[in-house]
């Protein structure tokens, strides 16, 4: 049975961190599809795309460490959207349910570096395709001019972002296919040292193919922000697949950013898409990370005031949405205009560290969910400090950080180098041991010790959460 939502939705959203009710839920799967194809369909897949041949990948090998990188990634994500429509609540509040009120704190504040650090990015490369079209207004002032869309989409909330990327995966698919046709065409074509199949290093692989993963699960810990107002009993394996498939099909775009820059090394990415599409596609190429930008401003939002909850009560308050919306977009803008100069290696260096952080979250998060407690939480418990989940959950934060110290023996980045990582030849395998170990860990745990980490019986069937709506709402203001 499908929820019938009562009344029309607010011009501006009113819900922020809080549960969403069921008279409130709306939407269908195929709306995740236009979400993420559009969000990933972007001026960030491009340069992405175009990293893989920078760093020393021929085309055939860069095609394949995306499409490695982008299913393996869009996979972690999919697993995690399922909470959205469960829950009713965003990522970041549903991890108070593994590792506690206070202990997913830290998350809080590393998801918000996690989405103004990529606003910033965006919006740099915004600048710099604009500068590539209209030279004689430098990337500074471009910064600015697309922050202001980005703060206003974002302040009228999660029906507007929906619209917005409905509209703009219609757009950028027609634009993709001539931006396609245009490379496959051009003359005299790809050299025969770029579209060779000679074996890279493996530990430049292993690296490229982890830059995709982590480009495209960084996405998991705001993923729920965007499926919490579907209905509690949407189908979960289309709006599973519909994830899923909208984020490897993105990677089109990837490949594109590889197969230009690997025809025009010299030109630089936008000015290889400038010479082989023309300077039209590079403004909508620039106009593409609007919609990302608005999620990942979204959702730092999101993540701001729920660091504020952490301390006191949040109602239902507009001003709050705003406030937090410009601090995100201000920090982002902040960020960008300092260091755009230098943003190929800071960028690099970012998703390194988002590496690290948050593959271990996942793998905890992902096996409480559906191993230990089956989808089954309080929900209200995650707005009371005082409640079910007070203070930390010893368990899921211990295997965490055994994941984080295990990472540090594999990691081969510019940051750091491991005390194992010589002996795999300089292969950087951290991310596979950070998701893997507490993933085992914590379902060793769980077998020898059920009580003590909470594993619940299986649900009954067509049983969901048994929280009152009410009793997991914040007050109105």
């Amino acid at each position: 049975m499908t929820t019938v939502r009562q009344g029309r939705s607010p011009l501006i959203e009113e819900l922020s961190i809080h549960y969403v009710p069921v008279t409130q839920r709306h939407g269908k799967p195929r709306d995740q599809f236009t979400v993420w194809f559009a969000a990933n369909l972007s001026a960030i897949g491009l340069f992405l795309g175009s990293l893989s041949v920078v760093l020393g990948l021929t085309l055939p090998w860069a095609i394949l460490s995306i499409l490695v990188g982008y299913v393996f990634g869009a996979l972690l994500v999919a697993f995690h959207a399922m909470q959205g429509p469960r829950l009713g609540v965003p990522q970041m509040i549903q991890s108070r349910g593994q590792f506690g009120f206070y202990g997913a704190g830290v998350f809080f504040l590393a998801t918000f570096v996690l989405e103004f650090g990529y606003t910033a990015a965006q919006t740099v490369l915004q600048g710099q395709a604009m500068n590539q079209v209209v030279p004689h207004v430098s990337i500074l002032p471009w910064l600015f001019i697309f922050t202001v869309p980005t703060i206003v989409l974002a302040i009228f909330g999660y029906d507007w972002v929906h619209r917005w990327q409905r509209w703009a995966t219609i757009i950028l698919g027609i634009t993709v296919v001539i931006m396609l046709i245009q490379a496959l065409v051009y003359k005299p074509g790809l050299s025969a040292a770029e579209g060779s199949w000679a074996h890279p290093k493996l530990a430049l692989f292993a690296l490229v193919t982890a830059i995709y993963l982590i480009a495209i699960a960084s996405w998991a810990p705001n993923v729920s922000d965007y499926s919490r107002y579907l209905p509690e009993k949407v189908s979960s394996p289309r709006t599973f697949w519909s994830i899923f498939w909208g984020m490897v099909a993105s990677s089109v775009i990837a490949g594109i950013g590889a197969y230009v820059t690997a025809l025009l090394p010299k030109d630089g990415l936008f000015g290889a898409v400038d010479a082989i599409s023309g300077g039209v596609v590079v403004v909508i190429m620039a106009l593409s990370l609007i919609g990302t930008n608005v999620l990942t401003t979204y959702t730092g939002m999101l993540s701001l005031t729920s660091a504020l909850s952490t301390f006191r009560t949040v109602s239902r308050s507009q001003v709050i949405r705003v406030a937090g919306v410009v601090l995100t977009a201000g920090a982002a803008l902040l960020a960008a205009a300092l260091g755009y100069n230098s943003f190929l290696t800071s960028f690099q260096n970012f998703l390194d560290v988002l590496l690290f952080v948050f593959i271990p979250w996942s793998a905890v998060n992902l096996f409480d969910y559906y191993i230990v407690r089956k989808g089954q939480y309080n929900i209200q418990g995650f707005f009371d400090r005082n409640g079910e989940y007070k203070g930390f959950r010893t368990i899921p934060v211990l295997v965490y950080l055994v994941g984080l110290g295990i990472e540090l023996l594999f990691i081969n980045q510019t940051f750091y180098v491991g005390p194992l990582v010589s002996a795999l030849g300089g292969v950087d395998i951290s991310w596979i041991v950070g998701f893997v170990v507490p993933f085992g860990l914590y379902w060793v745990i769980a077998r020898l010790w059920p009580r003590q980490v909470g594993v619940v019986a299986a649900p009954r069937r067509g049983s969901v959460q048994d929280v009152p709506v009410q009793a997991a709402e914040a007050p109105a203001d």
